[in-house]
């Protein structure tokens, strides 16, 4: 069984639900990963929000692969914020059922030292998991940059959960000061979700390959071990590649000028490499999906 590719396809959030599905079709992923529908939280839509919602992925025959939790890091030892914090995740765990969804993202608390609170950090953890179990649903943790390998490892070896899954995120792993290929070989057993994307030491966006995360090199290896989970394919360059600014006066014409050329500069190295036979063809965002998704569907074939 092959991987899906999925994705949020909404620009950070910016993106209307109608272009998030327009996006999916044009790229032929039929199954869309979902935090927002109309850059309204998940949590948050009403009962009407939900079923139009529903309605809108009946219409375009989409699916819906993973949903966000959306609920943030907190204090582990702020029982509080715990208790709210499950009681969102029961919710979220109803709308995933609305949705038909069977795994979710969630983000693990605060943690300082992985050995000396686990106690405590199972303790939370159950609360979770017992819940993902009741529901039939698997949780997915998300990685949080600054975090080891180990944390995750230490976490799913003594929980022995099949309700506890990982997204393994390159990136992060990279900006963490990890070994992308070790933290893959530790984490594969437990990798439901991956992320395919690049960037460099500074956390530029790059195409797969022109970054310095070993992406490709990973993905051959989920090629070599049958991954079947779903294939994250947000590319990240429009936040600092695409987004419309407006022109600045007076003392910030000049950075504004310069910032404009640092752009342009990336934008046509990109275009040189998506096409490296039309000189004057300018890239766009949809260029680079296309590209991606073809790299990923060549490598998966």
């Amino acid at each position: 069984m092959k991987p899906i590719l999925t994705g949020y396809l909404d620009d950070n959030g910016s993106l209307s639900f109608a272009l998030c599905m327009e996006k999916a079709i044009k790229f032929g992923v039929d199954h869309l990963a979902l935090r927002m529908f109309n850059k309204q939280p998940l949590i948050e839509l009403s009962d009407g929000d939900l079923k139009k919602l529903l309605v809108d992925l009946k219409g375009e025959r989409l699916k819906v692969s993973v949903i966000d939790s959306n609920i943030l890091p907190y204090d582990l030892y702020d029982e509080r914020k715990h208790a709210n914090a499950v009681d969102e995740f029961k919710y979220m765990l109803k709308v995933a059922d609305r949705l038909k969804v069977t795994h979710i993202f969630l983000r693990l608390p605060v943690i300082n030292d992985v050995i000396e609170e686990y106690d405590t950090i199972e303790k939370k953890l159950v609360d979770y998991v017992d819940a993902a179990q009741r529901a039939a649903k698997k949780i997915v943790i998300l990685p949080t940059l600054g975090y080891k390998t180990n944390t995750y490892v230490y976490i799913f070896k003594k929980m022995k959960s099949k309700y506890l899954t990982m997204a393994y995120d390159p990136v992060v792993i990279m900006m963490s000061n990890e070994s992308t290929t070790t933290a893959y070989r530790l984490l594969r057993s437990y990798t439901s979700v991956f992320f395919a994307h690049d960037a460099n030491h500074q956390n530029e966006p790059k195409l797969m390959g022109f970054g310095k995360t070993d992406v490709l090199k990973i993905m051959k290896k989920l090629v070599r071990d049958r991954f079947s989970g779903f294939i994250m394919i947000d590319h990240h360059f429009n936040p600092t590649m695409f987004a419309l600014e407006e022109e600045k006066k007076g003392f910030f014409k000049k950075l504004f000028s310069n910032e404009k050329k640092q752009k342009e500069k990336k934008l046509t190295e990109l275009s040189r490499i998506i096409f490296p036979d039309e000189e004057t063809k300018n890239v766009t965002e949809d260029d680079i999906y296309e590209n991606q998704i073809k790299l990923v569907l060549r490598l998966f074939k």
